[in-house]
């Protein structure tokens, strides 16, 4: 018996809603699946047209993906796709692919197979807004540039530790790239950049990684406004050239193991202005830095306090420093090897930097002291011979020794900072860059060092004066 007319319609038209996901670019708007149950990415994929765009509806999708067409990825109700464990999640083969508001998890565990939640291994994707989590490596950038990475939320494997979890944002052999406003954690570095150039990375927030950076055999790329805090180390910058590093944070990295702000080895045309370098156990550490004699490294303006070392330095270093912020370091500048004061500069062009133990004086007003600020570190150097004497560290036999040999110069070590120009106020202060914690724990932590004397030197002199009464 033939169908009648109006079945055979609705039937065509059920059809035509069912193939509706995929429109080709030159189309209208693509059109979310009616039945996410039954809705498989892979073959929308198959089925599209380069240029297409595939909305993909709330629900668990366990897929492996391969993109090896120019398509748009558009999640609706942050869509789940589910690796099942095995390899990478989504491959991206073809160029021009956008992958947004998808969360993506559970990828490969082998380590040595490196699995990411993302690869990309064609030119000019853009990854946005989506949320990967459980994955060994988040986005894996791999002999390809002119990527656009925003607004990613990315974790590894938590229950690993972190030495066997992978990178979040993992760029190889790249070019060209825009990384922006991704917020990372949970991972082993937060970005690993190798052989990589012309790269711009702004806004991100990484902690609870090992390495927040770890950048080597790169060139011309530029960090700014950054995070990198609560991890092993902040950065580790080594064997490249042409960086520059402006507004980032570096803080509360404060591993025995590394605990540094930033490493800088081997590394040439170092432009650092403007970062916030706080709560480390090493602020800074500089090795063979700059590593040929054209280059150069700059550290201008920047707020290097409250750390347990300011600057840790080897005899191989070159670099100057000019209007940064020193205050509250428990060591100033540590020395690895040789004299480090001949080669490095503390001042330039009349302006040197702020040291919260100057005591000299500005006769003519101009903002700069009059006499040169210079640190011995004498009590440094016994630490440097016996650890055990850091137990005297904030009392008043390091006061003494500290004077001893600033007044006879029989005790003076060799000069580890010479500023010929030292400033008299502090060109940056901590308050404009903390967050609302930060601001707690400085001040709670400097109510205590004001209270704590000052209770133990009233119950002091209240029993010294009872006993005198009593006598």
């Amino acid at each position: 018996m033939p169908l009648p007319s109006f079945a055979i319609r609705a039937a065509l038209l059920a059809s035509a809603v069912t193939v509706s996901t995929v429109f080709n670019a030159a189309g209208a708007d693509a059109l979310p699946h009616p039945d996410a149950t039954t809705f498989s990415i892979a073959e929308a994929i198959a089925a599209a047209e380069p240029g297409a765009t595939i909305e993909i509806p709330p629900g668990v999708y366990e897929e492996q993906l391969v993109v090896d067409k120019a398509l748009t990825l558009v999640g609706t109700g942050m869509p789940v796709i589910d690796g099942g464990g095995k390899g990478d999640v989504i491959v991206v083969n073809a160029e021009g692919v956008t992958i947004r508001g998808i969360a993506i998890r559970h990828s490969g565990r082998v380590v040595s197979d490196e699995p990411a939640g993302i690869r990309l291994l064609a030119d000019s994707a853009v990854i946005e807004g989506n949320r990967l989590e459980d994955v060994m490596y988040g986005i894996t950038v791999w002999d390809s540039g002119g990527h656009t990475i925003r607004g990613n939320t990315i974790s590894s494997i938590s229950e690993y530790p972190v030495e066997r979890r992978g990178h979040a944002i993992y760029l190889y052999n790249s070019w060209d790239n825009e990384v922006l406003e991704n917020t990372i954690s949970v991972v082993r570095d937060g970005f690993f950049i190798g052989f990589t150039k012309d790269t711009h990375i702004e806004r991100n927030r990484v902690s609870e990684a090992r390495y927040g950076i770890h950048y080597m055999y790169s060139q011309d790329n530029s960090f700014t406004l950054n995070t990198f805090r609560d991890s092993i180390a902040g950065a580790a910058l080594m064997f490249s050239e042409r960086l520059t590093l402006e507004r980032n944070e570096f803080s509360h990295n404060s591993s025995a193991a590394s605990g540094y702000g930033l490493l800088f080895k081997d590394v040439d045309d170092i432009t650092m202005v403007d970062n916030w370098i706080y709560g480390n156990r090493i602020g800074l550490t500089l090795e063979g830095t700059p590593q040929t004699p054209g280059g150069f490294v700059n550290i201008r303006h920047n707020f290097i306090s409250f750390n347990q070392a300011a600057v840790e330095m080897t005899s191989t270093t070159a670099v100057t420093f000019t209007e940064n912020t020193f205050i509250g370091n428990l060591r100033l500048v540590e020395s690895r090897g040789d004299i480090v004061s001949s080669k490095n500069r503390w001042s330039a062009d009349g302006r040197g930097n702020f040291w919260d133990g100057y005591r000299g004086y500005d006769a003519n007003g101009d903002g700069v002291g009059d006499i040169e600020y210079r640190y011995e570190g004498a009590y440094d150097d016994l630490v440097e011979e016996n650890e055990a004497l850091r137990a005297f560290s904030y009392t008043p036999a390091r006061t003494a020794l500290d004077m001893a040999a600033e007044w006879f110069p029989v005790y003076r070590p060799e000069p580890r900072v010479v500023d010929s120009h030292p400033l008299m106020s502090p060109p940056m202060k901590l308050a404009a860059s903390q967050s609302t914690r930060d601001r707690v724990v400085v001040g709670v932590s400097m109510a205590a060092l004001v209270a704590i004397p000052l209770f133990i030197f009233r119950a002091a002199a209240t029993t010294g004066t009872r006993r005198w009464r009593a006598c």
